[in-house]
């Protein structure tokens, strides 16, 4: 079997985006370490689930082999972790894709400035012109913009960067073989005609669906060295996008905007937390004068002190109850835990079952460090997992 297609039936058993494939992988080391060893062997070690089995049971040669059929009808590069393209930022966060679905050119991306620019879709006046003078102004610059091809934000960043002469990405939350939304079937032409790409974890033939845009944020903030955060009320998609650059250690920024606007709650919010406010572009090339020669920014770098001590987590939310497959956990049965949690963060998001709690309460029942346990809840609330009550209480 050829190496894209063990990777093709690994994505298909184990998923996109979750911790199980990574930890399957830190067993087995290849995908073809398990589709090499006989399916009674596999089932009788016990180390997989009910369902991780019978998607083991239905994983051919020929199903991998349709999906590489469609990609070469379509023009379409399959690029696994072991391919030259493969980017390296992108391998080094957690729960790496197994494949990625590429239309277009990502040569030279591990060389390029990258920034990846989110935001809402109801986007206001303001934030369309920040979120145009931002990435256009990256772009004539020679940084590379990444977004996800929604409308809003997303539309207007990328239109930016092409109207700066410049090389835009977008990530797609479903199958290469679909433009989604069908409004922007103009733009992914432009993107891909100006030396661009589009790419996809999902397969050819998968449809858009809801729970597929948190697992994608992942890979939009991972293929980048910071991501800017233009607009979005206090629940955004894309503070998801911004709690993956946390735990993927890179730099998040974010356009100030006015306290009455509720498109401005996120971003005032992620300020308050520690993100690097901007003014414009050249606020974030200051960060990487080590990268890209620009002019001076007189203005004295912005810190992100008050992100260093958040504990790694990536985000990944999964349609209805397919978490719910049984794994010998009477825990398991009880609760379903977020996908890709660090070990502490589901430590805490355990003990919080009931009524709130404050912190003090939380690290008695938990047994971790204070710190610990105030890193966790910070990044479980940026993420949305739990709610937290007056007197800084918290539940799920």
């Amino acid at each position: 079997m050829e190496e894209a297609a063990y990777w093709i039936l690994f994505q298909s058993v184990f998923g996109c985006g979750t911790a199980r494939s990574q930890k399957v992988l830190e067993q087995y080391g290849h995908p073809g370490a398990i589709f090499d060893t006989p399916y009674a062997q596999l089932a009788a070690g016990g180390g997989f689930t009910k369902g991780e089995l019978a998607r083991l049971s239905g994983a051919t040669v020929s199903a991998a082999q349709q999906v590489l059929d469609r990609c070469a009808r379509l023009g379409c590069r399959v690029i696994t972790p072991s391919h030259k393209l493969y980017p390296r930022r992108l391998g080094e966060i957690y729960a790496p894709p197994a494949v990625l679905y590429v239309l277009g050119d990502v040569e030279g991306l591990d060389e390029s400035l990258a920034i990846a620019m989110v935001g809402t879709r109801s986007r206001t006046t303001y934030g369309q012109r920040a979120a145009s003078d931002i990435a256009g102004g990256l772009a004539r610059q020679g940084v590379v913009i990444v977004s996800g091809l929604a409308l809003g934000i997303d539309t207007d960043s990328h239109a930016a960067a092409l109207r700066g002469s410049g090389r835009t990405i977008a990530v797609l939350g479903n199958g290469i073989d679909t433009v989604y939304p069908a409004a922007n079937r103009e733009l992914h032409r432009q993107i891909l005609e100006r030396g661009g790409a589009v790419i996809t974890e999902f397969p050819p033939g998968s449809g858009v669906q809801p729970y597929h845009f948190p697992i994608r944020n992942r890979i939009i903030s991972g293929l980048c060295q910071g991501t800017v955060v233009v607009e979005g009320t206090r629940h955004s998609g894309s503070l998801i996008t911004a709690g993956h650059a946390l735990a993927q250690g890179r730099d998040v920024f974010a356009v100030p905007g006015s306290i009455y606007s509720p498109m401005s709650q996120a971003t005032n919010w992620l300020i308050s937390q520690g993100a690097i406010p901007i003014s414009g572009w050249r606020d974030i090339l200051s960060q990487y004068e080590h990268l890209i020669e620009t002019p001076a920014d007189p203005s004295p770098p912005k810190s992100r002190e008050g992100f260093d001590n958040i504990e790694v987590n990536v985000y990944n939310r999964q349609k209805g109850n397919a978490a719910k497959e049984k794994t010998g956990s009477s825990r398991t049965e009880q609760q379903v835990l977020p996908v890709c949690l660090t070990p502490n963060q589901q430590t805490v998001y355990q003990v919080l079952e009931g009524e709130p709690l404050d912190a003090d309460a939380i690290t008695a029942r938990c047994g971790l460090p204070v710190g610990s346990v105030l890193a966790a809840l910070t990044q479980l609330e940026l993420l949305g997992h739990i709610h937290v009550h007056p007197g800084r209480r918290f539940s799920l």
